[in-house]
């Protein structure tokens, strides 16, 4: 599946590797939060659309950034940074997902349009086709089973679908009767979660294992939802927004629920992107000092993970994604460039910095 990548160039820049070491004393004294120390593993080109998701079980990274005049597949971990292929001969590929087991999928530019692929660890590669009719797919979230979902597009618009291990297609239920939809999370189990968009807008929706879909709703007053990750217990997370786009970071309960996970102080937006089995959410939210990477646990709702690391020359901007161990992906971008943009953080002409955090006291 990976082939070392050699000088990324200008492009992209390995990162020195070194674990930064967490300060306890950073902590407030009545603080219980945990702590962790921060694995640095590369940086990317934002201007190239760079992308990154992950952790799975092991800690590795996926996503896709510009290297040598390409913009190809990338797999980040402790060891460095490697290139996953996609379709052959394609000059633009990036990976959105990745499983346990190290397979990837994602997808691939081709002479016709974008095709999904699955990307085995042991090398292999295969498209993942499109519906029937349909002449484009993107391929968003693959779990251990090696099902995979995310949308095939053609005429009839985008349609939510689910490759079997096989590569085989199928449309989740209520797709083609949608005006779009897509599948952007799968647990072990095999449920799937995304949204349906209709006459009234786009909602959340989760596509249990076997059965039909279910929407999961909005927040009181909101329009419209979207739900981007789901765990094996059943609980996903995303954003919930009004009429006019303001999004709140939300967790939908196995049990029907919705929770509204609030904003860091100051902040008018935030998202939810990752959640692993014992319920902990990480994402994005607006605060006071801008946009910041944040960790929800039930015990200490939500904190900001910039206080939850050693003083460092960077900040961290927004959390992708946590696995059972605890173990978060992180995104960010040096101080230094942070004032140069004047305080937006958000700025596309700096590169982004990849990172691990691993609670403390874990092997680093």
């Amino acid at each position: 599946m990976a082939l070392p990548v050699r000088r990324l160039l200008l492009r992209l820049t390995l990162a020195t590797m070194a674990v930064v070491l967490v300060a306890t004393l950073f902590i407030r004294p009545s603080s219980s939060a945990i702590t962790y120390l921060v694995v640095d593993l590369a940086a990317v080109d934002q201007g190239s659309g760079a992308v990154v998701r992950g952790p799975n079980a092991a800690g590795h990274a996926v996503g896709g950034g510009r290297v040598a005049g390409k913009h190809r597949g990338l797999l980040f971990t402790r060891g460095g940074v490697q290139e996953i292929r996609g379709t052959s001969g394609s000059d633009y590929t990036t990976v959105l997902g990745i499983n346990d087991a190290g397979d990837a999928v994602g997808s691939s530019n081709t002479p016709a349009a974008m095709r999904a692929f699955r990307a085995t660890s042991v090398g292999t590669v295969g498209e993942l086709p499109p519906l029937a009719g349909d002449t484009a797919s993107i391929a968003f979230a693959v779990n251990k089973k090696g099902e995979a979902v995310g949308f095939s597009s053609g005429r009839r618009g985008e349609q939510a679908v689910l490759w079997a291990p096989d590569n085989s297609v199928t449309a989740l239920p209520g797709a083609s009767a949608a005006l779009a939809s897509r599948a952007l999370g799968i647990n072990e189990r095999g449920d799937a979660v995304g949204s349906l968009t209709t006459g009234f807008g786009a909602h959340a929706i989760l596509w249990r294992a076997g059965r039909g879909e279910q929407d999961l709703g909005t927040l009181p007053g909101h329009t419209t939802s979207e739900a981007l990750a789901v765990n094996t217990p059943g609980d996903s997370v995303g954003y919930s927004a009004d009429a006019i786009g303001g999004r709140r970071a939300v967790l939908w309960r196995s049990g029907g629920t919705i929770v509204d996970l609030g904003t860091l102080p100051g902040g008018d937006f935030s998202q939810s992107l990752g959640i692993n089995n014992p319920g902990d959410v990480v994402g994005v939210s607006t605060s006071t000092l801008g946009s910041r990477a944040f960790l929800w646990t039930g015990k200490d709702a939500l904190r900001d993970l910039n206080d939850l690391i050693a003083p460092a020359p960077f900040v961290l901007t927004q959390a992708v994604g946590i696995n059972d161990a605890g173990v978060i992906v992180a995104i960010g971008r040096d101080v230094d460039h942070t004032k140069a943009s004047g305080g937006h953080d958000d700025a596309h002409e700096f590169p982004i910095r990849i990172f691990l955090l691993v609670p403390s006291g874990a092997k680093p």
